[in-house]
């Protein structure tokens, strides 16, 4: 199950303010014990709400129960579907703004190597399938973004290769170059023969680097994060 970022970081936020309340009602000398109690409550609910946006990471004990909370892709004529466990995300292929790919080393507590960023001109449909936690109707709503994002990864979304050929097809994309999504990271490596056995020499040369592509663009105005995406990425030709 894919953690909830999200809602752990406003509970990691109220818990810092709440543990602030508590400082300072122990340094003013505040004897009052509703007040304490209303706040060391607030804390442990928000403790548990944090602990909640985690639960069920790699405790999977097979790849088919892993796959039961990882993201499927379905396609047609209007829209794409990113279909997980607990809600559907409907997006629009006229509502797609801008569309870049990214592919580079895992970073500490990630798991993929490749990854679109789709950004949005509003937002995408969203279908819940069930009951929201307790929690999620009393944290508050993300802030409404100028360009919303969604985001397709290699381990997430367990047909990602299937989304290539489908942006060529419903956006008509045709300056993709073949073999674009076979990059791989390591060493480049020598082999050489030494008494009858083949060594390997490994070189500091990687075989493959970070690569940031923009892949499909508007060009709508954008005065936010859309405007550093076109900055920094790399047109393919």
């Amino acid at each position: 199950m894919k953690p909830n970022y999200l809602s752990a970081s406003y509970s990691f936020i109220i818990i810092l303010i709440s543990c602030g309340l508590l400082y300072k009602f122990y340094i003013t000398n505040v004897n009052n014990t509703f007040i304490w109690g209303i706040v060391f409550i607030v804390i442990a609910v928000f403790i548990f709400v944090f602990i909640s946006s985690f639960k069920g990471i790699g405790i999977f004990k097979t790849e088919k129960e892993a796959n039961k909370y990882k993201g499927k892709l379905s396609y047609n004529n209007d829209a794409y579907t990113v279909i997980t466990y607990s809600k559907d995300i409907v997006v629009s292929w006229n509502s797609i703004e801008a569309i870049f790919y990214i592919n580079s080393p895992p970073l500490d507590g990630e798991y993929h190597n490749k990854e679109y960023r789709i950004f949005l001109n509003n937002d995408p449909v969203i279908i819940n399938k069930r009951p929201l936690k307790w929690y999620d109707t009393i944290l508050p709503s993300p802030k409404k973004e100028e360009h919303p994002m969604i985001k397709i990864d290699d381990y997430y979304n367990i047909d990602f290769d299937t989304f290539l050929p489908s942006i060529e097809r419903f956006l008509m994309i045709k300056n993709i170059p073949l073999g674009f999504l076979n990059g791989k990271f390591g060493n480049q490596v020598d082999y050489a023969k030494k008494e009858n056995t083949v060594i390997g020499v490994p070189h500091n040369k990687l075989l493959m680097t970070t690569g940031f592509y923009v892949l499909y663009d508007k060009g709508s105005h954008s005065d936010f994060e859309l405007k550093e995406y076109r900055k920094n990425a790399t047109i393919l030709r």
